[in-house]
């Protein structure tokens, strides 16, 4: 009997095959998208598992205030693994690291790397980091000590052996050569730690001396034990009140540290990763749920066309009931249609992820392998996945036609009315889903464009950035002189960071009130072009000399030195002066032996994400950085490119020219709106796509269930829009319906969503407007292809059609 009921479903699909080929290609693009989507999703919930003593190691995030304004940084100084794996029990170990950018040379060769992380001797005993060559107990146990990646040791020495061989790194700090103690494998890509080069932490002189201040390392602290978290971070704030007199911590000042379990810092944390951007929870709740609402839409459409087909297959139920079918048989049969169609969906879905990998890679900006898609856990997954969607899809359309009466059925007395208005729910909630998501990706696109046209304070047009070392900052009068030669070059800074996204943190004392009445500032150390060559507007006082830049760096004694800041207005505010013009002559010092006087103020200006308010900011001159400034005319880049280059190979041979411009670096800022924005509209239209498939299979259904009546009113004198809009209307009411339903829904989504942006754009009533369009119109060119051909079709043949 089963092979008897595996036939005839073979029989039914292959009879039907338009109706078939919906349903197999509809639910084939729904899996997947889910697919594709799990791949992202599983990726980013998996950071950090492979850390085999994750549930007991925590990072620690450095959280201050000063004046009331709190402050949390996931960067710590250097003494408080030391201190507290001396000063607490629950501490078995910790390590610090530091991420540089350095150029690594090996014989005649260099090469430009970014990921140099400098680590104390216990991180291999923190992480689970595997050496495939050397000690992990001495790999890092002493200075001028290096461990290289695997793709490293290859890049430098090929199929030769590294350990024991050295290497010159020049990473911002000197020139030294690094002894090879080891080979490390690569750093996985749901790793929060990334790295290319793992160097000896002894080897910076920071680490000589131990600071609570002097904040620029990662902490990582390995406890005893999981519960042993909650006991120590009871008593840090009690411990670092003993570390600090009165004077220095007055009023409501204090210093104290957060631990964050490992696992929870890529999606849970509100501070920013050490090593790379943190991922957002709420991007895996939105692509979730963009995955199951395709599914959906997908199972929908099977629904509607199996339910719409049912007086088709009423008296083939009527007679296999009338034969002694029982309505269990009858279900089992119907549910084994839709097996088999799921099923080859299913494959056909895998075939399609396995086509669009590459291109989903390059949108999510990520490596994913179709090979972890059929480890043994994941093909049992998708065969329940493949069972659910059958169950779901088939069950209810299984159900109405195993219900069917036969004496009933076979006396023509069909009523559909229920299965009718179902259907119907069902296509008000599939065109929901898809006004839903065209309003998403509306908005998310507009948010982007508004960052990407919104005046920001500054000019990143055809500005360039590269590294500078101590050689580059020792040679940087030569290279501006040589650079300025090019008439295409118009200015060249020297800063310690792009103004993009300014990290450095200060306090800002202003003279004449109490010592200890400091704010927390950003600050950036500059040199005397900075102004000119970014385009800030000086709202009052004067721009920065040579002369300022030689009195802030007179040598001796800091007594001698003295400084012209340059003040933004959200900093003179933050001061408590009522105009920029007050605030200039005013004495202050941001300590550290900086004394010095309010010289100008410039027009807010962005330099941090559109996420956070324009905060107060200081610019100080200081001779030396790590970022050089190139602005350029733009008339002629390719050869003003291979000007500059083949100046800075003349002048700093020893530093490889690499040069990145000013607004891809902005646009990194952006790189997981952009993502979404990108992914929402990739998976809009496919929501799109598959609610047009299953409208059209079912609109063409419809009508060829009318073809009788569309002749009769061809003859009668109707007219073909008449006949059009007839057959038309109907949908239309429910896919206004649908966007009635989607409009408060979305707005309330995109809302939430916004309100992590401190500069954003109002939803506006056109949105939603244009998204209904949109919908209207998709689903009214979709219908009218299958009326416009009933339109068409001459009345005799109508007539004549049984």
């Amino acid at each position: 009997m089963l092979r008897n009921y595996v036939k005839i479903a073979f029989r039914n699909l292959w009879r039907n095959k338009v109706f078939s080929g919906i349903n197999v290609f509809g639910l084939a693009v729904g899996l997947a998208s889910c697919l594709l989507l799990f791949l992202y999703i599983s990726h980013e919930l998996s950071y950090d598992d492979f850390q085999q003593k994750a549930d007991r190691t925590v990072r620690v995030v450095m959280e201050y205030s000063m004046e009331g304004q709190v402050t949390k940084a996931p960067v710590t100084g250097t003494k408080v693994a030391p201190e507290f794996g001396r000063q607490f029990p629950e501490v078995e170990t910790g390590v610090r690291l530091e991420n540089r950018q350095a150029v690594v040379s090996y014989a005649d060769r260099q090469f430009s790397e970014k990921r140099v992380v400098y680590a104390d001797s216990a991180l291999f005993t923190v992480f689970s980091f595997s050496l495939k060559q050397g000690n992990p107990k001495t790999a890092l146990a002493g200075p001028n000590l290096v461990v290289l990646s695997e793709s490293s040791a290859k890049k430098y020495f090929g199929n030769e052996n590294p350990v024991g061989k050295t290497v010159r790194i020049n990473a911002g700090g000197g020139d030294k050569e690094y002894a090879i103690t080891g080979v490390v494998q690569d750093c996985p890509a749901n790793s929060q730690i990334k790295y290319d080069l793992l160097a000896s932490f002894t080897t910076l002189s920071a680490s000589k001396e131990e600071q609570w201040f002097s904040a620029n390392y990662a902490t990582y602290l390995l406890l005893r034990k999981p519960e042993s978290i909650a006991a120590l971070q009871a008593k840090i704030p009690a411990f670092m009140k003993t570390q600090f007199s009165k004077e220095e911590m007055a009023g409501g000042n204090y210093l104290t540290y957060e631990l964050q379990p490992l696992r929870s810092v890529h999606l849970h944390s509100e501070v920013e990763g050490n090593f790379e951007p943190n991922g957002d929870l709420t991007y895996i709740y939105i692509f979730g749920s963009v995955a199951l609402l395709i599914l959906i839409i997908a199972c929908v459409n099977y629904i509607n066309l199996a339910t719409s087909r049912a007086v088709e297959r009423a008296q083939e139920v009527g007679v296999r009931k009338v034969m002694g079918a029982l309505r269990g048989q009858l279900f089992g049969q119907f549910i084994g249609e839709s097996v088999i169609v799921t099923f080859t969906a299913l494959g056909l879905g895998l075939l399609l992820v396995y086509l669009a990998l590459p291109f989903f890679n390059k949108l999510s900006d990520r490596t994913f392998a179709f090979d972890s898609l059929m480890e043994p856990q994941n093909l049992l997954a998708l065969a329940g996945i493949g069972l659910l969607v059958s169950l779901i899809a088939g069950g209810y359309p299984a159900l109405i036609l195993a219900r069917f009466e036969p004496v009933r059925v076979l006396k023509g007395h069909l009523k559909t009315v229920g299965a009718g208005q179902f259907r119907r729910a069902l296509i008000v909630f599939q065109f929901a889903i898809t006004a839903f998501l065209i309003v998403c990706t509306l908005l998310v696109r507009n948010q982007l464009s508004y960052i990407q046209d919104k005046k920001l304070g500054y000019s990143k047009d055809h500005v360039i950035t590269l590294a500078a070392d101590r050689q580059v900052n020792e040679k940087i009068r030569a290279l501006k002189s040589e650079f300025k030669r090019n008439a295409d070059v118009r200015q060249v800074a020297r800063a310690y960071e792009s103004p993009v996204f300014i990290n450095g943190g200060y306090s800002m004392h202003r003279t004449g009130t109490p010592d200890d009445q400091y704010k927390s500032v950003t600050a950036l150390p500059v040199d005397e072009d900075f102004v000119k060559t970014m385009n800030l507007r000086i709202v009052a006082g004067r721009d920065l000399t040579p002369v300022d830049l030689e009195r802030a760096t007179v040598p001796g004694s800091d007594s001698l030195r003295h400084f012209h800041f340059i003040l933004n207005e959200s900093a003179v505010k933050a001061m408590g002066w009522k105009s920029p013009q007050e605030a200039v002559g005013q004495k202050m010092d941001m300590g550290s032996g900086r004394p010095g006087v309010v010289g100008a103020v410039v027009e807010d200006f962005h330099f941090a994400s559109m996420k956070q308010k324009i905060g107060p900011l200081v610019i100080f001159p200081e001779d030396g950085g790590h970022t050089l400034l190139v602005k350029l005319s733009g008339s002629d880049l390719s050869n003003t490119l291979l000007f500059l280059e083949s100046k800075w190979k003349s002048i700093v041979p020893g530093r490889p020219f690499e040069y990145e411009f000013l607004d891809e670096e902005f646009n990194r800022l952006y790189s997981a709106e952009t993502r979404t924005g990108q992914i929402f509209s990739v998976f809009a239209f496919l929501s799109i796509l598959l609610a047009c498939l299953g409208l059209f299979g079912l609109s063409a259904y419809t009508t060829a269930q009318r073809t009788k009546e569309i002749g009769i009113r061809k003859v009668l004198g109707a007219s073909v829009p008449n006949i059009v809009l007839l057959l038309s209307k109907d949908f239309l009411k429910l896919v206004f319906v649908a966007i009635l339903i989607a409009s408060p829904l979305a707005w309330w989504a995109m809302d939430r969503w916004l309100q992590d942006f401190a500069y954003r754009i109002d939803v506006a009533w056109w949105i939603f407007a244009v998204a209904a369009l949109l919908a209207v119109g998709i689903a009214f060119v979709t219908v009218s292809l299958q009326s416009l051909k009933a339109a068409l079709m001459n009345p005799v043949k109508s007539l004549k059609t049984e």
